[in-house]
């Protein structure tokens, strides 16, 4: 599996996702061997599958990266193949990849390709250098030639399928494998984190979990904030030079250790997942996740949202969140039938283990 965006340990969504995948397949009984940025000093192996083995690569910290440690990566590649006894190759596709499906071509091995969200509207979001047309012709042939080397793959979303079909029509024939949530630690049984106590919270309490990135609609947590004085948001995540204002009903937490996040949803009222208007074409993990913990869960309404929640989460327009939680919130009715409604949803389709049954079955249909 070649992850090189992959930082191990990080509390980024990519690197949970991906832990979670590879981890989940060592548990099926299958050998992976995991490629990305793994700190050994800092990980506890214990805590994963014993068929799950890591190869760290490169982690230069410097700008422009990537192209350093993609390049070491399919180095890597092509080394383990060469001396060891491969079934297929699993790539984590994103901008200026593809080391993993460019050497298992050259080297006579099948190869899936991994998309997580749509590349060009991240990186266009992430910085203006995109919008540069030498840059982005660049960027659009990797996306193209990563599908084409690809003997098949899957993307999180039919509304990503789509998208990505525009790159190069070879991805209409790609799955769709959403994302799953670990339900052995998003569920009932831990303790409350206490963290209402500590801020001294009376009444209702949103939650929000997440990085407070450009790919968030972090404003509405603000406007939420401010148009709800009966009811207090906790932000918990890193801030990406996001700084929020101070209000006395808005409290963030910075980041918290991953055992401690379900403690957090466990003492709130309300799962919050505002997004931008712009539909990347994600498999949202952090409202599985809210679900999990029995929470109802109010989210943008985007295409690839709506897919991913079945009509178990109240998903409301850009910029109405504020409002929508004025008018449920005095419903102690309806937030208990939503959160049923999530939580039945969320434990039944999904889990990680529905993700793995349909990754493996996707692996023996390109074998």
């Amino acid at each position: 599996m070649v992850a090189p965006s992959v930082r191990v340990p990080d509390t980024l969504g990519q690197t949970l996702h991906q832990l979670a995948l590879a981890d989940g397949l060592a548990k099926k009984g299958i050998e992976v061997t995991l490629l990305c940025r793994y700190d050994k000093d800092k990980v506890d192996v214990s805590r994963f599958n014993s068929n799950l083995n890591f190869i760290t690569i490169v982690n230069p910290g410097i700008p422009f990266e990537r192209i350093i440690f993609t390049r070491h990566a399919y180095q890597k590649v092509k080394s383990e193949i060469s001396k060891g006894n491969f079934d297929i190759v699993h790539d984590r596709g994103y901008i200026f990849a593809g080391s993993g499906v460019k050497a298992a071509s050259e080297m006579g091995i099948k190869s899936i390709l991994q998309v997580d969200d749509n590349w060009m509207r991240s990186e266009l979001s992430a910085t203006k250098i995109a919008k540069l047309w030498p840059y982005n012709k660049s960027a659009i042939h990797s996306c193209r030639q990563q599908i084409e080397l690809a003997d098949g793959g899957f993307t999180v979303s039919s509304i990503l399928r789509d998208q990505i079909s525009e790159w190069n029509s070879k991805a209409k024939n790609f799955s769709v494998i959403q994302n799953g949530y670990e339900d052995d630690l998003f569920n009932l049984k831990s303790k409350p984190l206490g963290i209402k106590a500590k801020l001294g919270i009376k009444g209702k309490m949103a939650v929000f979990v997440g990085a407070l990135g450009p790919w968030h609609g972090t404003d509405e947590l603000v406007e939420i904030a401010q148009s709800n004085l009966s009811i207090d948001v906790v932000v918990a995540g890193g801030g990406y030079g996001h700084n929020l204002p101070k209000l006395s009903n808005l409290h963030h937490i910075g980041r918290l250790e991953r055992d401690e996040v379900p403690a957090l949803l466990l003492e709130a009222d309300i799962g919050l997942a505002p997004y931008p208007n712009i539909d990347y074409g994600f498999s949202p993990l952090k409202i599985y996740e809210y679900m999990g913990c029995k929470l109802p869960v109010i989210a943008t309404l985007l295409p690839s949202v709506k897919e991913a929640t079945q009509g178990h989460a109240l998903l409301v327009r850009p910029g109405q969140m504020s409002d929508a939680i004025a008018k449920i919130l005095p419903n102690k009715k309806l937030l208990e039938d939503m959160a049923d409604s999530a939580y039945t949803f969320a434990t039944q389709q999904r889990t990680w283990a529905q993700t793995i049954e349909k990754t493996v079955l996707l692996y023996e249909g390109i074998l």
